[in-house]
This record gives C-alpha cells, structure tokens and sequence, in this order.
C-alpha cells in the first residue's frame, strides 16, 4: 500500500510566510504552521493551519520544544475545506476563546473570504478588501486579492 503524504495548503502556507516576515520586522512573536500541536485544555489539542503566539504567551520569550506545546496562540487559522462541517468549526470556535485565544480567521478558499472572530463578533472580508491585523498583529495587513490570486498568477486588476 502506498503512503499517502497530505500535501500542506497553499493558503496556509503563504499566510504563514507574510506573517513570518511581518514578524521578522516587528518582534511581537512567533508564527508556527499546522505541525504546531497546542493543547488548550487538559484533553484538548488543535492543531491550527496558522498560528500566532506573542511574547507575552512565551515566558522568557523561549518556544516550547514539546511535542504538544500547553498553551493558547493570540491566534488561529484554519483554512477551510470542503470536509470541514459548520457543526465542527462552531466547536472549534468555542474551543478556541474558552483556551483564552485572542482572534480567530476561517479562511475560506472557495468564496475567497476570511471570516474573523473575536470573541464579541463576526466579520466577514471578501477579497476587494484588506485584512488588518488589529490589536493581536497590529501593523500587519493582507490584500485578499492577492492572497487569494492562484500561486504563478497576478492578482485580477
């Protein structure tokens, strides 16, 4: 039988790397891609597409080596796919901001939006917009448009 090896998602994979270098610049902390394992509550792992943790989850600024890290990003990402079911994000959603975190974006590739979360609303960006970082990335911001445009290929004009 053949291995099979999932392949990572482009999405999450740019998204990991604009923040990577937004972070290079502004030292607020660190970014960690789907093999970052957070256990947000005894019993409860995650495993977001992205994530971003600052200095001050971070004790002496040090990032756990521990297979499962017990700690809670400021924020999480999960790129949605077609086996991802409401039922399911909802409890991941409550999941989320019961393990303290600070903002949650479910990216969602087919209608080319990002759903953002704090805990008190929803707000929905389509890709004629700029998503902002705000309080938990402050500076940060990300063209839906071209985050969105094909890998190879410029953002429609």
């Amino acid at each position: 039988m053949e291995e099979v090896i999932p392949i990572p998602n482009p999405l999450a994979v740019r998204l990991s790397h604009l923040i990577w270098t937004f972070l290079e610049e502004h030292d607020l902390g660190i970014v960690m891609g789907a093999d970052g394992m957070m256990r947000l509550a005894p019993g409860l792992v995650r495993i977001p597409d992205v994530s971003f943790i600052s200095w001050r989850r971070l004790p002496g600024r040090k990032v756990p080596h521990d297979p499962i890290a017990d700690l809670a990003p400021d924020l999480a990402v999960e790129v949605i796919s077609k086996s991802n079911t409401p039922q399911e994000m909802d409890r991941k959603l409550a999941d989320y901001f019961a393990a303290a975190v600070r903002q949650v974006w479910y990216v969602y590739p087919d209608t080319r939006e990002v759903h953002v979360y704090p805990p008190e609303r929803h707000d929905v960006f389509g890709e004629q917009q700029t998503l902002e970082g705000g309080d938990v990335l402050p500076g940060f911001k990300l063209e839906l448009q071209r985050f969105f445009a094909e890998p190879g290929q410029a953002a429609k004009s």
